[in-house]
């Protein structure tokens, strides 16, 4: 059955989006509203139908297939009466245009290094550790523009502390394999010619992820370009603390088991 989605993660779309099923990964978090009233049946069961690892892999089972149920009871009187209604309009929350220009372009590439026999070993972000110096330093109160390379089979849920984002294009990748074997050698985007490969199709942004995220996905084999805002969204001001303070903060995969092997990087703000 149909369903309002009216937020995600950070802040309220402009206006709901009606769905009837959502993709949904680790960490990600949609405000949806179920109008129980419009079931034509008395139970209404949540399933999940993603495969893991997403999206290649092994589909759900018995155990992992079927989420929730609801009993809906049949209509009544209601003591309060149920008056409330979707609106049509939300809060307008700082789009992608008005946070002003962006002050930084930056290539986000995520790797997965394999066996012999090719068993994963670890992923990487731009081909380093958590312990290697920092190299994302954006400055307080700005806006930057990412384009984050997915060269692993997986669908990764990119986790920014602090900053604030969303994602504007997903575009894939063609003659990828020439373009992954470039950027394991050469680890650089620019050098490796990621426009002449970023040329695919492109894959529209769901209208329920227009919104301020907290987590984003980024596709096997495409760039998804996100606007990162390291301020305010809501209101569009700087932080009323000292974001530059010590011990800065991170970004990663928010599925467990690749960031603890160990897709994941430091992020130090600059005043």
């Amino acid at each position: 059955m149909p369903f309002h989605v009216v937020g995600s993660d950070a802040s309220y779309l402009a206006a709901p989006v009606t769905v009837t099923n959502l993709l949904i990964s680790p960490a990600e978090i949609f405000d949806v509203v179920v109008d129980f009233s419009m079931s034509p049946t008395a139970e209404v069961e949540m399933l999940n139908s993603a495969p893991y690892p997403f999206p290649t892999g092994t589909a759900p089972g018995p155990l992992n297939g079927k989420v929730m149920k609801f009993v809906v009871t049949p209509n009544g009187p209601r003591d309060p009466p149920d008056n409330s209604t979707v609106p049509d309009r939300e809060v307008p929350y700082a789009n992608v245009a008005s946070p002003g220009p962006t002050s930084e372009t930056r290539y986000i590439a995520m790797y997965e290094y394999l066996t012999p026999s090719g068993q994963s070993t670890h992923l990487y972000i731009n081909g380093l550790r958590l312990e290697d110096p920092v190299t994302e330093t954006p400055r307080s109160g700005t806006t930057e523009l990412w384009h984050v390379i997915n060269l692993t089979g997986d669908n990764h849920p990119l986790h920014i502390h602090l900053g604030m984002f969303q994602a504007v294009k997903t575009q894939q990748l063609l003659d990828l394999q020439a373009f992954t074997d470039c950027m394991t050698q050469v680890n650089d985007a620019v050098k490796c010619g990621v426009d002449q490969h970023a040329v695919g199709p492109v894959v529209p942004v769901p209208d329920h992820e227009k919104t301020w995220k907290n987590v984003v996905k980024v596709p096997p084999g495409f760039v998804t370009t996100v606007v990162v805002a390291f301020k305010l969204v809501d209101t569009n001001q700087p932080y009323p603390f000292d974001a530059t303070a010590e011990p800065g903060y991170i970004y990663y995969c928010h599925i467990l088991d690749h960031e603890d092997n160990a897709m994941i990087r430091p992020l130090k703000l600059l005043p």
